[in-house]
C-alpha cells in the first residue's frame, strides 16, 4: 500500500498547477489618394492609424522580488518558496515579498492567507507567539486554508501506524480530529464555498485484486462534521477537487468526475469524463459549461508539446468535449487566462480562443523554465536571469 500511495504522491506532484499568455495583431497597409491641398491630413490620419496598428501585442517583464534557484510553489495566487533557513511568500499582485525566518523545519504549506510549518510533532501557524505540539505521533505534511489548517500525523497503533488528520483554526485551536486507520491518505486540501470552507479527504484501499479510492468531505465551520461520502472509485486515485457555482469537479488518475451543487452539499455522480494518460493543470469556468487544461502525463526528463482543452457541460444536457493543440516547443506552463488558453513554451508565448484559433505568437524576452499564473493580472515565470511578472500588453 504504501509503494502505491508513494506512486500517487509523485503523479501528484508531477503534475502541478500552472498558466501563460500571447498575442499578435495583423498590420493593415493604408493606400490613399486625394487633392494635393489634403494630402497633409489624411497622410498624418494615415500615419497615425499605421503605427498603431503596428503596435503588435507583446509581453512586459517586470523583475519580482522572488529569490532565484528554488522550488516554487503557487496556492491561492500566493507564490511560495523555502531556503535553508526561511519560508518566503511572494503576492505578485501587490509584488509584496514576506519572509519567516524558521530553521530546522520539515515541511510547509502556504495560502494567501496563511502559512503553516512544522518539523516533528511541532507545528505553527505564522503570527503565533510560539509553536505547538502534538500529545503524541509524527507530522507528515499540512495544508493551509482561508481560515483554517489541516495536520496530516501519524500515532503508531498496535497493528499498524494509524493516520489522523487534525482540523485547527487560526489560533490552533483544535476544531476536529478524524481517524484514517485502514486507509493510505493520498491527497487532501481545502474548498472555498464562500459561505463556509470545506476539507477534503482522498483515501486510497489496495485490496487483493483492485484499488478503491473515496473521497470525504468536512464542513469545517460546522465543527468539521462530515458532509459527502463518494461511492468508490475503482482502480484510480481522485488528487484534486475543483468547485464552481453550480458543480463540483472531482479529478482522477482516469478521468473527472461531475457532481451537482445542493445547498452545503453535493449530488450523487451526474457525469463522467476520461482523461487516462494526461494530468488537469488548470480549471476554469464560464455560466454553464466548465473547462480544464489537461497535459499527457510525461515521463521523467520526457518534454511534452501538446496541451488538451477539456470542456464539460453544467447543465442536465450532459455533453463534453476535447480539443488537442500541438505547440511548437516544449511546453512550461498552460493556463486559463481571460477567456483563452495561454501557453508558455520554452521559445514562445501563445494564445488561443477556445476553438482553437490562433491569437498571439510572441518571443518572450526571457526563456521561461517555470511560469505560474496569478489572478486576472498576469504571470510569473522563471528564467535563467531571474523572476519576473509578466503581462500581456
Amino acid at each position: 500500500m504504501s509503494n502505491f500511495g508513494e506512486r500517487i504522491r509523485e503523479y501528484i506532484r508531477e503534475s502541478a498547477d500552472r498558466k501563460l499568455t500571447v498575442g499578435r495583431m495583423t498590420v493593415s497597409r493604408l493606400a490613399f489618394f486625394g487633392l494635393a491641398a489634403g494630402i497633409l491630413v489624411v497622410g498624418v490620419v494615415a500615419m497615425l492609424v499605421l503605427v498603431l496598428s503596428k503596435r503588435e501585442k507583446g509581453l512586459t517583464f517586470t523583475r519580482a522580488d522572488v529569490l532565484s534557484g528554488y522550488t516554487y510553489r503557487m496556492k491561492d495566487d500566493r507564490l511560495s518558496y523555502r531556503t535553508e533557513d526561511s519560508i518566503y511568500t511572494y503576492d505578485a499582485a501587490r509584488d509584496v515579498s514576506t519572509y519567516y525566518r524558521i530553521a530546522n523545519i520539515e515541511g510547509y504549506d502556504s495560502s494567501d492567507s496563511m502559512t503553516i510549518v512544522y518539523a516533528g510533532s511541532q507545528f505553527m501557524i505564522q503570527g503565533a507567539d510560539e509553536a505547538k505540539a502534538l500529545t503524541s505521533g509524527t507530522i507528515l505534511d499540512v495544508r493551509a486554508g482561508k481560515n483554517y489548517a489541516a495536520l496530516l500525523f501519524k500515532n503508531p497503533g498496535p497493528d499498524r501506524d494509524e493516520r489522523f488528520i487534525l482540523i485547527l483554526d487560526r489560533t490552533m485551536h483544535s476544531v476536529n480530529q478524524i481517524s484514517f486507520k485502514d486507509s493510505e491518505i493520498v491527497a487532501f486540501d481545502f474548498l472555498d464555498t464562500g459561505s463556509t470552507e470545506l476539507l477534503w479527504v482522498s483515501t486510497m484501499d489496495v485490496g487483493q485484486f483492485t484499488e478503491e479510492s473515496i473521497v470525504r468531505i468536512y464542513d469545517c465551520g460546522d465543527g468539521g462534521a462530515m458532509i459527502h461520502y463518494t461511492s468508490p472509485f475503482y482502480n484510480q486515485a481522485i488528487y484534486r477537487l475543483y468547485l464552481s457555482d453550480r458543480c463540483l469537479f472531482m479529478v482522477g488518475t482516469q478521468s473527472i468526475i461531475r457532481y451537482d451543487r445542493e445547498g452545503n452539499g453535493f449530488s450523487a455522480e451526474r457525469d463522467r469524463v476520461r482523461i487516462y494518460g494526461s494530468t488537469i493543470v488548470d480549471f476554469s469556468a464560464g455560466t454553464e459549461t466548465a473547462y480544464f487544461i489537461a497535459l499527457p502525463v510525461a515521463a521523467e526528463g520526457e518534454e511534452n508539446s501538446l496541451v488538451r482543452l477539456i470542456t464539460i457541460s453544467e447543465t442536465d444536457d450532459l455533453w463534453s468535449n476535447v480539443m488537442q493543440m500541438f505547440m511548437p516547443a516544449p511546453i512550461v506552463g498552460a493556463f486559463l487566462h481571460g477567456g483563452s488558453i495561454c501557453v508558455f513554451t520554452t521559445e514562445n508565448f501563445l494564445q488561443f480562443s477556445f476553438a482553437g484559433k490562433k491569437l498571439s505568437d510572441i518571443e518572450p524576452e526571457y526563456a521561461p523554465v517555470a511560469a505560474f499564473e496569478y489572478g486576472e493580472d498576469g504571470f510569473l515565470i522563471v528564467a535563467e536571469q531571474g523572476c519576473y511578472r509578466v503581462t500581456l500588453d
